[in-house]
């Protein structure tokens, strides 16, 4: 028995070396930069025997990802300040604030969420893996989702679908890190991050007081 949970024990230490190992080499040169091989040579192990505890680099991406999706959920959380009363918009506010803080401080894993969200990432990626990567992502945007409920139950928004509209604050936000990330186009926009951040930020919340708007005139 006692040998039993020492193999376990050295089979759970060897995987947590192994991705150690790839967050280092993936943290220094980017995911598609990055190979097994690499990530093998860091951790003093054959190629194959990284194979042995993880199917793919994608599925290694993934558990990396994981990491800063919790983070992420956990900032989340921290910014919603259930226990406060808050007023919806300053609520929303906080949390837009929070993605652009984790965003600020946590760059690689913001790169390695645009890395999963292009091409067959799903087709490659072990599906328990995929799915507790899709499950703590909407962990955070629940918390979006919540905080647009509030609105509309009091009265600060329109009847709309809570769901949509937090999907289009959120992929609003994240438009702006991505465009921000690339130099060309942030000269183009003539704005400093911040200030192209605020605004977006801005501009949905007052669409959404528009609908109530709107709905009270009819």
């Amino acid at each position: 028995m006692a040998t039993r949970a020492r193999r376990k024990r050295e089979k759970e230490e060897r995987r947590q070396s192994i991705l150690r190992a790839a967050r280092e080499v993936f943290f220094e040169n980017g995911f598609h930069q990055a190979t097994v091989e690499a990530v093998a040579e860091r951790a003093e192990v054959s190629k194959g025997t990284v194979y042995l505890y993880f199917e793919s680099k994608e599925t290694i991406l993934a558990l990396l990802l994981l990491e800063g999706l919790r983070e992420l959920a956990k900032r989340l959380e921290e910014a919603y300040a259930a226990e406060e009363n808050l007023p919806v918009d300053e609520r929303l506010r906080r949390l837009g604030w929070a993605y652009f803080r984790f965003f600020q401080a946590e760059p690689r894993y913001f790169h390695f969420l645009m890395a999963m969200d292009r091409g067959r990432f799903r087709e490659v990626v072990d599906p328990v893996v995929y799915q507790k990567a899709l499950d703590t992502s909407l962990e955070g945007l629940n918390w979006v989702v919540r905080a647009v409920e509030q609105g509309i139950e009091g009265g600060t928004f329109g009847d709309c679908d809570a769901r949509q509209s937090a999907a289009i604050l959120w992929a609003t936000l994240n438009g702006v890190l991505e465009l921000v990330e690339h130099p060309l186009r942030r000269e183009m926009m003539g704005l400093k991050s911040r200030a192209l951040y605020e605004a977006a930020l801005e501009t949905v919340l007052r669409g959404l007081r528009v609908v109530k708007e709107n709905q009270g005139g009819a």
